[in-house]
């Protein structure tokens, strides 16, 4: 029901990358920058691990970067993590990754290729992640060095397309994007989005009652609604959905919602005041 939707979004935000940078070099500049800031119009919109590692290395919270950090804060607290799950350009390679694998793994390497995520367990992984994010802002505050940026997926892809547009080349950093990628196709699936990505810890922070999130109808679900618990299988962050919807690692990509056969898995949210 979602997916087509999805990958309609997800392919649109990777053109994007590419287009960007192709406006610019005929000189329209109405819309600048990479996913790491961007700028449309007068409008400077800037994830906000950059911001947070600004803040961390200056000492100063200044009324430009809390205006660039706004935007992604009330778009978290209105759709949750669908950044993640349908915006981000590294989160289509993985899906891609993720397919590819299933295929190498039922037709060539079935015994290679582990089918387990690392960490099992969403509590953990929230651990890993979170700690991450922790001690990367505080070593960029040490060093006054933004390094989690070096780390920042979508913004090395989108910054590696402009890149190749504008000189054709790339930079040593897509060997950062191309060595994740390599792991999760074979011994660590899924690992970088569920234990690793700074944005994707720090914009889950963000949630209230009415943000959009993945609800089931049922009320108090212990089991899943199948024997074959379709929803679990299909989550790409290792999350039981029927119970764990609300979880911070859930990136609202619908693949739990799509799989359920009984339709029990739906959004809820946007309940101002309920």
């Amino acid at each position: 029901m979602y997916a087509p939707y999805r990958r309609a979004v997800q392919f649109a935000a990777l053109f994007l990358v590419f287009f960007i940078p192709v406006l610019n070099l005929f000189e329209i500049y109405s819309i600048t920058g990479t996913f790491y800031a961007i700028n449309i119009g007068s409008l400077g919109i800037a994830d906000p691990v950059v911001i947070l590692q600004a803040l961390f290395a200056s000492g100063r919270l200044t009324v430009p970067l809390l205006g660039a950090a706004l935007f992604p804060v009330i778009f978290a607290l209105l759709f949750g993590r669908v950044w993640c799950g349908w915006i981000c350009p590294y989160h289509l390679m993985a899906d891609g990754a993720a397919v590819l694998r299933r295929f190498l793994r039922a037709r060539l390497f079935r015994s290679s290729f582990p089918e387990k995520l690392p960490v099992s367990g969403s509590f953990k992984a929230n651990v890993v992640r979170f700690g991450f994010l922790m001690l990367g802002t505080v070593i960029a505050g040490a060093v006054s060095i933004p390094v989690l940026n070096y780390v920042h997926a979508p913004g090395i892809i989108s910054t590696e397309g402009m890149i190749f547009v504008k000189e054709r080349t790339v930079s040593p950093e897509v060997l950062f994007i191309v060595v994740v990628i390599l792991l999760e196709l074979t011994v660590l699936p899924r690992f970088w989005c569920r234990l690793f990505c700074p944005t994707g810890a720090f914009i889950s922070l963000f949630r209230a009652r009415f943000t959009l999130r993945i609800e089931n109808s049922a009320k108090n679900p212990k089991a899943p609604c199948c024997t074959e618990n379709h929803c679990s299988a299909a989550c790409p962050m290792g999350l039981a959905p029927y119970r764990e919807g609300n979880n911070l690692l859930c990136t609202n990509c619908t693949l739990c919602v799509d799989s359920c056969l009984s339709k029990r898995l739906r959004f809820g949210g946007f309940r101002l005041g309920a």
